[in-house]
């Protein structure tokens, strides 16, 4: 029988008086995080749900667009309907007292709690390990109430206790942002066709190719851009993952100073939940990404195998940041790199 672990002691009070099922104009965000062994045959699954209800604030996406010096009457279609989807999720009312029934392939169901006053709502489910597929992936899907036909899926990555870990950034490391220019950040991620960092996907995918290799996107971008992200990462070919993005609720406050912080919080939180893993750490010289993970590898030294840093600031192997940043630290351990067959793949798999 399925059990939510977290709040086996408010079972009984999963549905208070104060809970309302789903309603039609109300919508879901799955996001999709990581699962791990519990032993016995067991995986215990994070199930995190936001609900919300989209709202147009036409006002607030104009205010936006001319922050950016855009006329959205002067657009063309496709650039107006990316820039409308792209910022929907920042003009939301987050519901609260909604509960959410989930269920996965074995027909097993489980309750969550009631959302806060922000929309979410996180339990860990423990299943059986005969739910994972061949990928590694677990699937579920809220239980409509009557009357709606929606299918709202979600999915979680089994991370096995031991294997080699992949965690990546996403600006500027395996998708074009330009971070370090900030109207063309913001213009590449809410406005333009997103772009993979030439042969990174097939990169990636080669070290996919062993079983119990697993992907972590591990980002400064809003959680509110997880859908797009999302089907750029499979449209452009990159291996499934979890991704780890930053709560924020203003498009004014993205890529703001708590970015550094979040990256080295939500990788630490991975090192810590998985001891015997092994993990290489991928970004990019654009922002703070040698600095966390120099900071990392000193902290865990027996699980960090690999540093890669894709050069997007033209300051090569031997500038002084590195030297600085690294010291210390076994110089086969990291590596820079302009373009992705640069990368030494081999030694990362080791």
């Amino acid at each position: 029988m399925t059990r939510i672990i977290a709040f086996v002691g408010l079972l009984a009070l999963a549905t208070p008086l104060c809970a309302a099922p789903l309603k039609l104009d109300e919508e879901v965000l799955l996001v999709p995080t990581v699962a791990r062994d519990a032993g016995d045959g067991r995986i215990i699954v994070p199930v995190d749900a936001w609900v919300h209800e989209h709202e147009p604030r036409r006002g607030a996406m104009a205010l936006f667009a001319r922050y950016l010096a855009l006329d959205l009457d002067e657009l063309p279609a496709e650039e107006r309907a990316r820039f409308t989807a792209r910022t929907q999720l920042f003009r939301v009312d987050s519901e609260r007292g909604k509960v959410l029934r989930v269920g996965f392939a074995d027909g097993r169901e489980a309750t969550l709690p009631r959302t806060r006053g922000d929309g979410r709502s996180r339990a860990e489910v423990e299943i059986d390990a005969a739910l994972v597929d061949a990928r590694g992936r677990i699937e579920y899907e809220v239980l409509m109430p009557p009357g709606d036909a929606r299918r709202l899926a979600g999915r979680v990555l089994h991370v096995p206790a031991e294997g080699l870990s992949i965690v990546s950034d996403i600006d500027d490391t395996i998708k074009h942002s330009q971070v370090r220019d900030r109207r063309e950040l913001l213009l590449n991620t809410f406005l333009r066709r997103f772009i993979a960092a030439p042969g990174m996907a097939a990169r990636y995918r080669e070290l996919a190719a062993t079983p119990s290799t697993r992907f972590h996107y591990v980002s400064a971008s809003p959680l509110q851009l997880l859908p797009a992200l999302d089907t750029f990462l499979a449209e452009a070919g990159f291996p499934v993952g979890s991704l780890h993005l930053r709560e924020t609720t203003s498009l004014t406050r993205l890529w703001r100073s708590d970015s550094r912080a979040h990256k080295h919080a939500a990788i630490e939180s991975l090192l810590r939940d998985f001891p015997r893993r092994r993990f290489v750490l991928v970004g990019d010289s654009g922002e703070a990404d040698p600095e966390i993970y120099a900071d990392l590898a000193r902290a865990h030294a027996q699980q960090i195998a690999a540093i890669a840093i894709r050069d997007v600031s033209g300051e090569g192997a031997d500038a002084e940041r590195y030297r600085t940043t690294f010291a210390g630290l076994d110089r086969d351990l990291w590596q820079v790199f302009t373009t992705a067959d640069e990368w030494r793949i081999e030694a990362a798999a080791d």
